[in-house]
């Protein structure tokens, strides 16, 4: 539990003129990032909306709060937060993206004719909007008659999302005799073609602009660093970021934070704090918005009690925590299961002088789910509607989601049809919540006409679908069941499920398997972590309790190269290993416990590198928030004792299993370690 003997509920919002963005304003850095093995690229969420460009680079921060913080004192701060190299469970839990930053430009001290709203800009964007890029399309924009200029030109692509649209009415200007794109216009066009994640198109477009003596600024690189981020090339964002620096285009608070939150979020975490620490090095102060990502930064590495500090000492220093900020640190301790720290927060927030918006909502709404007062979360969502907040898909999906995860199937059903009655078409998470619920009591029936419903709705089942799916065929009871699972599967049409038919019979040293797990996780590379992590454990467990334990082992050492599970083993010191269950199923958890000990036996045996303890951690004892049985403790312990693993447990911790000196290294070098995972 977090020490909250420093109140923090006589914050108050500087008294400034209401506004509902928080302007922060970028200081240049230069400071150099090492790169890291292009190997080690895996997911991370969108960081920011970067739809202007221009060479200025004022950043907002989108709240819904009405005052606006004060500027933070411009001064060094200290690193005390961060004591050495930060361990702890690296856990993903802010799972609402930060809705924060806006890109605006600073524009040219001389007034413009026109604006956004011109005539020329509605008539042109109408066409581009009712029509896909071809002939027709450039002969409607040709009997406009009329003349553009890069500014409109700029104007009309921010309001395009179709990037094949976007570029071929960019290239038709291009080619028009007397206009000539500008720098705004090139980086609007690179960061449509970044969401598209385009990259050989940004690449070309990169080296048309600087022929035509439109150099990249802090905002295109920015834009590049961003769409690398969102699509999981973390090595590609990084060579941008140095690229940059070798050019000379500085790099500001938003390229800074930027990384540190795609390394975040792909649980890279000791790279986004050096990341922090480097910005501060470079001279750039934190602000609200800072702040905000590294307390997040923090509380997802497990160091909750640091973020709390952090997030006293941002108060200390007179930067003063918008709505962002506070979501953030309720979600973190929500996460953490500190339900009253959350609700204290919630209070401590509104005595701020700050207004819940539909994100602190749904927060709170989880809390109080997550402690079983249902229909508490349900007179939050009461409140929040009269409050003028008009619930979307998310939120009715938070409440078929808790309910669903009661076991009261009906009134999750009936959480669902409120949404559909309210006008609104259900996302992929809300059905996949509804599916969870209806599996979890074997109504395959109920599941699969959902599923049907959802193709029909036009929703794509999504990874977590066919997980849930997969999970379902291997608790199956009988072979009805597990047919019926099987043929849900089928439905989905879903890759993953080409990848289990395709798996091929392991061959001599396994590599065959080995490689057609990996071209399957590259084709899922864009995938968040969390999604990929829940796939590759339903699939390692299906195997292992199917008797397919040699591609079991496979998979798991494949998905351990690539990263899919951070914290799975950790180094505590230069002989003393951690070895962490807890996050897996039994049949994962004893396939990854059986190769990563089959891995200390050939560290020994090929380089002399003899552990001195092993703690092996399945999330059930003493410091476990776990209620219930643990499959995992009682499977890990059958497979310790039938190989007579010398193991102990101390201080009455029953769920983790330690082994250590000499008897440890003597049984490590018994043969049957390395197939352990086959019996």
């Amino acid at each position: 539990m977090v020490d909250r003997t420093k109140t923090i509920s006589n914050v108050r919002p500087a008294n400034v003129k209401t506004s509902r963005k928080d302007k922060v304003y970028i200081k240049p850095t230069s400071e150099p990032v090492s790169s890291y093995d292009a190997k080690s690229r895996t997911d991370s969420s969108g960081f920011g909306k970067g739809n202007e460009s221009g060479n200025g680079s004022e950043f907002f921060v989108e709240t819904r709060e009405r005052k606006r913080p004060v500027a933070p004192k411009s001064r060094a701060y200290s690193n005390k937060f961060v004591e050495g190299k930060l361990g702890g469970n690296k856990s993903e839990v802010f799972a609402k993206d930060i809705r924060h930053t806006k890109v605006v430009i600073t524009r040219p001290a001389q007034a413009r004719p026109f604006s956004s709203s011109s005539p020329i800009v509605e008539s042109v964007s109408r066409i581009l909007h009712h029509l896909q890029w071809g002939p027709p399309t450039e002969e409607a924009l040709c009997k406009l008659n009329c003349t553009l200029d890069a500014y409109q030109a700029n104007q009309i692509l921010k309001q395009l999302q179709d990037y094949t649209v976007a570029l071929g009415f960019f290239y038709w200007l291009k080619r028009k005799p007397g206009f000539k794109h500008d720098g705004h216009t090139y980086t609007t066009m690179v960061g449509i073609l970044g969401r598209a994640r385009q990259f050989a198109a940004i690449d070309k477009l990169l080296d048309q602009m600087i022929k035509d003596g439109c150099h990249p600024n802090t905002v295109t690189y920015n834009r590049i660093i961003h769409s690398y981020g969102r699509a999981n090339y973390l090595q590609e964002a990084v060579n941008v970021f140095n690229e940059m620096r070798k050019l000379g285009c500085e790099p500001d608070r938003v390229t800074y934070c930027t990384l540190i939150d795609i390394h975040a979020k792909a649980g890279y975490l000791d790279v986004a704090i050096d990341m922090y620490q480097r910005m501060q090095a470079a001279g750039l102060s934190p602000d609200t918005f800072t702040y905000s990502v590294i307390i997040n930064c923090l509380g997802k590495a497990g160091h909750l009690a640091a973020a709390h500090k952090l997030f006293c000492e941002m108060v200390d220093q007179g930067c003063v925590p918008n709505l962002v900020t506070y979501n953030i640190m309720i979600a973190l301790h929500a996460k953490a299961r500190n339900y009253q720290s959350s609700l204290q927060l919630y209070r401590d927030m509104q005595s701020a002088g700050f207004h819940p918006d539909k994100v602190t909502y749904s927060i709170v709404m989880e809390v109080l789910g997550h402690c079983g007062y249902l229909e508490e979360a349900e007179a939050v969502f009461s409140e929040m509607k009269r409050k003028n907040w008009v619930p979307d898909e998310p939120v009715y999906g938070l409440l078929v989601d808790l309910w669903g995860k009661s076991g009261n199937v009906e009134k999750a059903r009936e959480w669902y049809r409120a949404m559909l009655s309210a006008g609104l078409c259900p996302n992929v998470p809300t059905c996949n919540s509804l599916l969870s619920a209806f599996l979890r009591v074997h109504r395959l029936r109920d599941a699969y006409d959902l599923l049907q419903s959802m193709l029909q709705l036009g929703l794509n089942p999504s990874l977590q679908t066919y997980t849930l799916l997969l999970s379902c065929c291997t608790e199956a009871q009988t072979s009805f069941d597990m047919g019926f699972c099987c043929e849900l599967m089928t439905v989905t049409g879903h890759p993953a499920h080409n990848f289990l038919l395709s798996m091929p019979a392991p061959g001599p040293t396994g590599q065959n398997v080995r490689d057609h797990v990996g071209s399957f996780l590259d084709m899922m590379h864009s995938e968040d972590r969390e999604s990929k992590r829940g796939l590759v454990d339903a699939v390692i467990d299906f195997f292992h309790k199917t008797g397919l334990k040699e591609e079991a082992g496979s998979v798991w050492e494949v998905a351990a190269q690539r990263n899919v599970y951070p914290d799975a083993v950790r180094r505590k010191s230069s002989s003393y290993w951690l070895i962490n269950l807890h996050v897996m199923s039994d049949g994962t958890a004893v396939t990854a416990l059986s190769r990563t000990l089959a891995w200390f036996r050939r560290e020994m045996i090929e380089k002399g590198l003899c552990p001195t303890r092993i703690d092996i951690v399945t999330g059930w004892g003493r410091r476990s928030r776990v209620t219930g049985t643990s499959l995992v403790r009682q499977s890990v312990q059958e497979l310790l004792s039938m190989f007579g693993f010398p193991f102990f447990t101390e201080n009455g911790n029953s769920g983790c299993f330690i082994g250590c000196g000499e008897s440890l290294n003597r049984w490590l070098l018994q043969s049957y370690v390395e197939r352990m995972h086959l019996l």
